[in-house]
């Protein structure tokens, strides 16, 4: 594992002084000028911490913070740790470079909510034999080897799949390597073939955020079960410390008191079966949605109270209600985001989903995600383009060798069972989420550059808000079609 500190956020004056002394041969000044200066982000989150106290400019006040950095150091710690102002430290903003995890412990990374990741991706990048181990797997030298014999066998699975897939897309779309859609059809191999790989592959990815989000990221990585997880948070830690020392300090891990639930549930994990009906369930919604958009739209535009908003719109009638909503996205493009009222209408669903899928889902943090654990009695998700290439019995075969070995990992060592897992299996999540998000996520997921699991996923939450707002959900579309579904909307 290698972490990185790939840049954050300093003064501009800096950068100028650098500039002339790149510049300078001669500028004896100018250079010694440029050895006094302090490359960190916390003489910005210093000096905005003193505007709402002091009086003078903003670039005086930053001034004063770069020539005495010590000073804006200790206003750091008295403002955010002692007066408990944490959102000075969100001025402070870090690129962190991340190489060498694994597939599973990017999960934990992405989940959080106001950070950005960008990570290699399993469908356009031929993956190559690079795998995590857990150290607990080493200590039990036959478990071990049979894990290495496994992993071994599963890239060499992939490599066989995704070397079939190739020549089944290409005879499929009739494509040679001179045909524009070229890439994009040998992309779906890759697609396709990862179903077999482990969550134990490793993978690398670019992290942006906030001096105040990092400090959640890493107590929340230093709590988790993980042993992979600690070092990254520590790592993370270490990398950020050296320079900002004043703006993290409550890294501390968080008891999990996860026991306790966990012994409830474990009858139920030993003698279940896979008994899910269908993969997504809607399981609570607002009623009221459209009536509830419309008084929102009513205060907006005028001084109205929600209960004398509420009262008009309960004496209209279901044609005069939408006809406000109508007027409310007539402008609207497919790169407009519905505006704020529709958060007010939300949903509740229940999902069985994929790994494979859920890399992919989890991305849309401003919902509200519960996921469970990975659980190989939950089933697997196969491609159909795998069914297709009659290689269905030798994923299933490898997908029993996995699901043998974890059952024994699962009573030997604890939440590293899963590494043993491949992106086909699935967990439960539930997901709550508003109107707005959903249209979002609709637009993106339903794509036809979207990959055909999460499609599947989405597709399957649209039909059953469908059955009830069939008027609204017409809102709820991909880019592509989202001018064509909205004209429907308005007739």
């Amino acid at each position: 594992m290698i972490v990185n500190l790939a840049g954050f956020n300093i003064d501009i004056e800096n950068i100028s002084i650098l500039e002339k002394s790149l510049n300078s041969e001669n500028n004896t000044e100018i250079k010694e000028t440029f050895k006094k200066l302090h490359w960190t982000p916390e003489t910005i989150s210093a000096s905005y911490a003193r505007i709402s106290r002091c009086s003078d400019p903003i670039s005086k006040i930053r001034e004063q913070a770069r020539s005495e950095i010590d000073k804006a150091r200790l206003s750091n710690q008295n403002i955010i740790f002692e007066m408990g102002h944490s959102s000075i430290a969100e001025h402070a903003f870090f690129n962190i470079d991340i190489i060498g995890i694994t597939r599973l412990l990017s999960e934990e990374l992405e989940k959080s909510r106001l950070l950005s990741f960008t990570e290699k991706s399993q469908r356009y990048i031929k993956i190559g034999e690079d795998i995590f181990t857990p150290l607990s797997f080493k200590k039990d030298r036959d478990f071990f080897n049979r894990y290495v014999n496994l992993t071994k066998e599963l890239f060499d699975t992939y490599t066989f799949i995704h070397s079939e897939l190739e020549r089944y897309f290409i005879e499929k779309y009739k494509v040679d390597e001179k045909s524009p859609i070229y890439k994009n059809v040998i992309n779906l191999a890759k697609e396709d073939a990862r179903y077999i790989l482990p969550l134990a592959t490793l993978t690398q990815l670019g992290l942006s955020g906030n001096a105040r989000s990092l400090e959640k990221l890493i107590s929340k990585l230093r709590t988790l079960k993980l042993k992979e997880a600690n070092e990254l948070g520590d790592k993370i830690y270490e990398e950020i410390v050296k320079y900002a020392p004043s703006l993290i300090r409550y890294v501390s891990p968080k008891q999990q008191n996860s026991e306790y639930l966990e012994g409830i549930n474990i009858d139920i994990f030993e003698s279940r079966e896979n008994n899910l009906d269908k993969d997504v369930d809607l399981i609570d919604y607002d009623t009221n949605g459209e009536s509830n958009i419309a008084i929102l739209f009513l205060i907006k535009n005028s001084s109205l109270s929600y209960e004398e908003a509420k009262n008009i719109i309960s004496k209209m009638g279901e044609n005069d209600i939408l006809e406000i909503l109508k007027r409310s996205v007539s402008d609207l493009n497919f790169y407009d985001p519905l505006t704020r009222e529709y958060e007010s209408l939300y949903f509740g669903f229940s999902i069985n989903i994929s790994a494979t899928a859920f890399a992919q889902f989890k991305r849309h943090r401003m919902a509200t995600i519960i996921d469970g654990k990975y659980d190989s009695k939950l089933g697997i998700k196969i491609p159909k383009s795998i069914i297709d290439i009659n290689q269905k019995e030798l994923f299933l075969e490898k997908i029993g060798k996995i699901d043998a070995i974890y059952s024994e990992a699962t009573h030997k060592f604890g939440d590293d069972a899963t590494y043993i897992l491949s992106n086909a299996h699935k967990k439960n999540l539930y997901i709550k989420l508003n109107f707005r998000e959903l249209a979002h996520i609709s637009r993106l997921r339903l794509d036809k550059h979207s990959q055909w699991d999460i499609k599947e996923i989405v597709s399957s939450m649209l039909k059953e808000v469908e059955k009830k707002y069939p008027k609204l959900s017409l809102l709820l579309s991909s880019k592509d079609d989202f001018l064509e579904s909205k004209k429907r909307f308005l007739d």
